[in-house]
């Protein structure tokens, strides 16, 4: 199609103007023939001096020859992407299934559009697969991840001239990467003029569900100590349930509980497990799964008991006697794995030495700090321990006293016989003085007033044994010094300051919460949400936790100062913990009101030291340990363990990890360094099938065939997509307003053909060739010969 517009070089009431006094001038002009011209002459002297006034008259409105471009032959592309995904299998859309409700959508589009779009059909889950809309139906929702950033790559096309859309039928719930990469694949397709046209299916997914969650997935103990595992039974949708929770191992159930739900909260169930020799125990816990819930991937939880044969080796220092180390002494005690040293200074040349360990067992190589050669008469220490000292001045200097701890609180077996010795230390320097003692401890727990130990010599291998050996120091009831040493204030994560003493009680932070030191017991007691109600703590000192990135604070003063109480950071190779406040002894021995929250004590200190021991690093005396990362891979992710070796544990050659699975099949992998770690490795075992998988380390000298040196996962087919099945219509939204596209409202495909032609109406309105007559020469050329002409006829004529 062709046609002339003009565009004004100047505006329209000048051009009028213009026109107006021309002809006035023009019409004058003619008026006023000469004579000695003749009519016909001056006629057409006029007539070419009004062609060339029109003429400039009109090139000054710009008049263009437009010429309409023809669109490029074909139809545009319309992409149709139907999500695959294991989410898609919700039946939440009027009774039907996502995926059925889009594969129908689909096969609709495609049949009411072919006139008009050259259609696409492709399924998606981590990678977009092209099909025919017939066959939607024959496909299985199976897919393991939603990536729909990957899926709008690839339905975008470089070069389609003809235009292109896509339409994107999905429940948005997008779990491969991060959000911003979805947006990112949107804002090319805006840029691409590729717009998205989003249709969300599912919602909330308000059905009914049944899910269990181990609240510590893994654990340690010694070989017979009885350890707690608590199932936390999830629920959707359901009141009034008592599901059935079962406790399998090697494939048997050995014990069951009915849970009772309620209806704001998760239930609890709780199962006792111990065994009697070291290795490494995979439990399942399995909730009933009830007919018609949403996902029964979370029936099961994976946990995982690590016994060991060795005892943890405990060092108490206390510089004065109180209650505090009294009651932590017989806490320490009662629980079987652990083999005590406490070490309490009397006065300033005699420190009562005391192991206590379990009965029936060979003790340890002790220390040999120096003894006295008999007991002296000791002075009276703090009222907390009048009767120790008298003890300690009328008995030998060494002595051996079987005796029963006290009755175990929850998380330990309950209490065998017990075997104390003790003894006179002449010398409190010499505790620390010699670094193969500290060797055999994996924690060392220092209280106040512990001067007389942390001499110069003594702190250095105190600092030696946390950074290279990887020890754990737990400084107990604040500072344990009046002031701490240049060397010591390193080590620490918190810096106290003077101040009048001051009372606070103890509340958790998030990253406290996060431990679950005090997870809630099937009787809903002994969480964190109990420290605030338990007696205060006395402080004499502000605690500031030191800004250096590295300190985490897990407790704080619910006082309005909110100052730092429970402060823990890596120091080397080990851990370096600081609990704040005196008289928590109080909380093992409450008054009747408090009688509740009893074993809040016990378990604040049984999980502390369990979290010290079963870190990420290597203990002292410790060569390999093996962890794996989680308990449960799915089937779509690779599965690997991390390694932490000693140099001694490689001077034979680096070790391989043998994995086996449930058929007895083994197959050994070479661990892998990792950068910036020394000692530390990575065992890729890739993407593995569904079934129950045991590692082990393999070293020719048979060092790493203990309880540290295996573990144990399982493979199964879930993740993601099984678990959260929560629709996105929000993503989607955001998805089609970044590509220029829009959110579609039914199922018409009338709806979806006028967004498109709106979308091309904005961004690719008619092309067309235009051709300026002001920019033609022959027209100036033409205006200048008329001009001449008339110029001649009139000089002819002698009006020149």
């Amino acid at each position: 199609m062709v046609y002339l517009t003009v565009e004004p070089l100047i505006p329209a009431f000048l051009w009028l103007m213009l026109a107006a006094a021309a002809a006035v001038l023009l019409g004058w002009y003619a008026w006023s023939r000469p004579r000695v011209v003749s009519k016909r002459r001056w006629g057409v002297i006029i007539t070419l001096m009004a062609v060339c006034l029109a003429l400039v008259l009109g090139l000054l409105l710009n008049p263009i020859r437009v010429q309409e471009i023809p669109p490029p032959a074909g139809k545009p592309q319309l992409t149709l992407l139907v999500d695959a995904t294991a989410s898609m299998n919700t039946p939440d859309v009027a009774g039907k299934s996502r995926y059925e409700a889009a594969a129908k959508l689909a096969e609709k589009y495609a049949a009411d559009l072919g006139d008009r779009f050259d259609v696409r059909v492709c399924t998606f889950a981590d990678s977009v697969k092209t099909t025919s809309a017939e066959d939607l139906p024959s496909h299985k929702a199976t897919g393991e991840t939603t990536d729909l950033a990957a899926a709008l790559n690839s339905a975008l096309v470089e070069d389609r001239p003809q235009g292109q859309a896509i339409a994107l039928l999905s429940d948005g719930a997008h779990n491969a990467s991060d959000v911003p990469l979805v947006l990112d694949s949107a804002q090319r397709a805006r840029v691409m003029a590729s717009p998205v046209f989003t249709r969300t299916f599912g919602g909330d997914a308000n059905g009914f569900d049944l899910g269990v969650e181990i609240r510590s997935p893994q654990d340690l103990a010694f070989i017979g100590q009885k350890v707690l595992v608590t199932a936390l039974i999830t629920h959707v949708g359901l009141t009034g349930t008592h599901p059935n929770v079962m406790l399998i191992q090697d494939g048997k159930e050995i014990a069951s509980k009915r849970a009772d739900l309620p209806t704001d909260a998760p239930g609890s169930v709780e199962f006792w497990v111990d065994q009697p020799r070291s290795g490494v125990y995979p439990y399942e816990v399995r909730v009933e799964t009830l007919p018609g819930e949403m996902t029964q991937a979370n029936n099961i939880a994976s946990y995982l008991l690590r016994v060991v044969d060795e005892p943890i080796h405990v060092l108490q220092l206390e510089g004065k006697p109180y209650w505090d180390s009294k009651f932590l002494m017989r806490t320490l005690a009662a629980v079987p794995a652990v083999e005590l040293d406490s070490a309490v200074r009397i006065n300033d040349n005699r420190v009562m030495w005391r192991t206590i360990r379990q009965g029936g067992s060979e003790s340890s190589t002790q220390p040999s700090p120096t003894t006295a050669p008999a007991a002296a008469p000791a002075p009276a220490g703090a009222a907390a321990s009048n009767s120790a000292a008298q003890n300690a001045s009328s008995a030998s200097t060494a002595n051996t006293t079987p005796t029963t701890g006290p009755a175990p609180a929850a998380g330990s077996s309950p209490a065998s016989a017990r075997i104390e010795k003790w003894k006179i230390v002449t010398d409190p320097a010499s505790v620390l003085s010699n670094p193969q003692t500290l060797s055999r401890y994996q924690i060392i727990v220092i209280g106040r007033d512990a001067e007389p130990f942390l001499t110069e010599a003594g702190v250095a291998n105190l600092q030696n044994w946390v950074t290279h050996s990887g020890g754990a120091l737990v400084c107990y009831r604040g500072s344990p010094t009046a002031q701490a040493s240049e060397r010591l204030s390193r080590m620490l994560p918190v810096r106290w300051t003077p101040s009048p003493e001051s009372r606070f009680h103890l509340k958790m932070t998030e990253q406290g919460r996060d431990m679950h030191w005090l997870g809630e017991t099937a009787s809903g007691l002994g969480g964190a949400d109990t420290l605030p109600r338990l007696p205060s703590l006395a402080s004499d000192d502000i605690t500031v936790a030191r800004n250096n990135g590295l300190a985490v604070v897990l407790a704080r003063s619910a006082g309005g100062d909110n100052a730092p109480a429970v402060v823990y950071q890596p120091y080397g190779t080990g851990r370096v913990v600081v609990i704040e406040g005196a008289g928590m002894w109080r909380w093992a021995f409450l008054p009747p009101q408090f009688q509740n929250e009893e074993e809040t004590y016990p378990r604040l200190w049984h999980s502390l030291l369990r979290w010290l021991v079963s870190g990420t690093g290597l203990m002292p005396g410790q060569k390999v340990m093996l962890r794996a990362g989680k308990l449960s891979f799915s089937t779509s992710e690779a599965a690997g363990v991390s390694l932490l070796l000693r140099e001694e544990a490689t001077r034979g050659g680096l070790p391989t990890v043998e994995l086996t699975n449930a058929a007895g099949e083994a197959k050994s992998f070479v661990p892998a360094a990792v950068a910036d770690e020394p000692g530390g490795y990575h065992v890729d075992f890739g993407k593995l099938p569904e079934g129950h998988y045991q590692a082990r380390v393999h070293s020719s000298d048979g060092a790493a065939d203990n309880a540290f040196g295996r573990t144990a996962f399982d493979v199964r087919r879930f993740g993601e997509e099984e678990l959260n099945l929560r629709a996105r219509p929000d993503l989607m939204q955001r998805i089609a307003q970044g590509s220029g596209g829009a959110v579609l409202t039914n199922d018409s495909a009338g709806e979806l053909a006028q967004r498109f032609a709106e979308h091309l109406a904005r961004t690719r309105p008619p092309r067309s060739e235009r051709t300026i007559a002001w920019d033609r020469w022959w027209i100036l050329a033409l205006i200048v010969v008329i001009w001449g002409f008339s110029w001649w006829l009139r000089r002819s004529a002698g009006l020149v």
